[in-house]
């Protein structure tokens, strides 16, 4: 794929001084909220008497939702306005996160079982996901707007690590409240969403790009926006990155998914112990993509394909770490290593596709970057979990299998 410079060039004058500030801010509590529930939740599904693969299928679920509604919301924020698609996903996660967080206690506490408490967890999630599928997209197209091309690297950097920050903040707050209450770090996560959703509605401004450029004077319509983003996976432009990037995530889910399982089987761990140890390994894994982030991508501005053509085998290596782990110190290392890969590629995919297309086309391509990791949660988790059950390293060698050709495949990346 070549890539193709930005034909007209992007607002960088801010509204307000800590416009960004307010754009991490909410992607920071979105990326506490999700990766608190990724920690939490196998340990949650066995505690409400549920089978494994049923966890997965709560996730892939939906992660389908997510996938098809962050295109549309993308689209949508061409036509509506950056801000309030972003405030309105906030609003629909703590909503979503509150009724998720009910139903689990039912099913913890016997009211609730069997295929009831799957369809009511399955419904709520799948609502949820649809309502809150905004913000992400929303912040990256502000971001994309507000940043230069020769920039925009850095500024999907500074996206991706305030996710990291959410995520280093999630499974440690999870890990640590769950010890308490299985269902209390979902609250506690609602929660923080609805303070930093009204913090944005108050505090935020629109976009300058689209102040300037003013209402759009063709409608808005969802299946059009539906439409374009699945062409969109043949836009020669973009196919290579959104592959990429659906691997990627397709692998990462396949191990964050079973993990919890992991803890409890290969080191005899009960639930709650095991989502501490669960939370503490993505805490640190969290951490090193930060790192990775506030290092590697702003400091020495590396370009994306130089980030994809490391993140790869780093990654790979970790799961191979990982298959022989004996202990849950090698276990954590291999982890942490999968996030520093995550971390590199991450901004890499971000900033490749948003560089191949013009300023008028940022919803729609952040849209897409957003739903890559819900499409990796649609397979991961049910193929994961389903691997499992067979044999527990099966899920892990899957991944080898995914990530050898796919870090051959990086250096065709122009």
């Amino acid at each position: 794929m070549s890539s193709e410079e930005q034909t007209d060039e992007p607002a960088r004058d801010l509204p307000r001084p800590g416009t960004q500030a307010i754009l991490l801010a909410a992607v920071v509590a979105t990326g506490m909220g999700q990766t608190l529930v990724f920690a939490i939740l196998p340990s949650l599904g066995r505690a409400a008497g549920m089978a494994d693969i049923q966890v997965g299928i709560i996730i892939s679920c939906s992660s389908l939702m997510f996938a098809l509604a962050s295109p549309v919301w993308g689209r949508f924020s061409e036509h509506l306005g950056r801000k309030p698609v972003l405030v309105f996903g906030l609003a629909g996660y703590t909503v979503g996160t509150v009724v998720f967080a009910s139903i689990f206690w039912l099913g913890i506490q016997g009211l609730l079982g069997g295929l009831t408490l799957l369809f009511a967890l399955v419904a709520s999630r799948v609502v949820q996901a649809a309502l809150m599928a905004g913000t992400p997209p929303a912040a990256a197209a502000y971001m994309a707007d507000i940043t230069s091309a020769e920039g925009r690297t850095r500024g999907m950097g500074r996206i991706g690590a305030a996710h990291n920050l959410g995520t280093v903040l999630g499974p440690a707050v999870g890990g640590l409240l769950a010890t308490l209450s299985l269902v209390l770090p979902l609250y506690v996560a609602a929660s923080v969403t609805a303070v930093m959703g009204l913090f944005a509605l108050a505090a935020l401004r629109e976009s300058p790009w689209i102040l300037r450029r003013g209402p759009l004077a063709q409608p808005f319509s969802v299946g059009e926006a539906m439409r374009g983003s699945f062409a969109a996976w043949l836009d020669r432009r973009l196919v290579s990155v959104l592959l990429v990037g659906f691997l990627m995530f397709m692998a990462f889910a396949l191990v964050q998914q079973t993990l919890g399982f992991l803890f409890q089987d290969r080191f005899a761990m009960s639930p709650a112990e095991a989502a501490g140890g669960v939370g503490l390994a993505m805490m640190l894994a969290a951490l090193a993509s930060l790192t990775a982030q506030g290092v590697v991508v702003q400091k020495l501005g590396w370009s994306p394909r130089a980030l994809l053509r490391l993140a790869m085998p780093v990654m790979l290596a970790a799961v191979l770490v990982l298959i022989r782990a004996p202990d849950q110190l090698q276990v954590t290392i291999a982890v942490i290593m999968l996030g520093l890969g995550l971390g590199l590629g991450m901004p890499g995919v971000s900033s490749a596709a948003s560089l191949r297309v013009g300023n008028h086309e940022q919803g729609a391509v952040a849209g897409l970057m957003s739903a890559c990791p819900a499409l990796g949660f649609i397979v991961g988790p049910v193929v994961g979990t389903g691997l499992y059950q067979i044999n527990p390293l099966s899920p892990y060698w899957l991944v080898v299998a995914l990530l050898v050709p796919l870090s051959i495949a990086v250096w065709r990346i122009k």
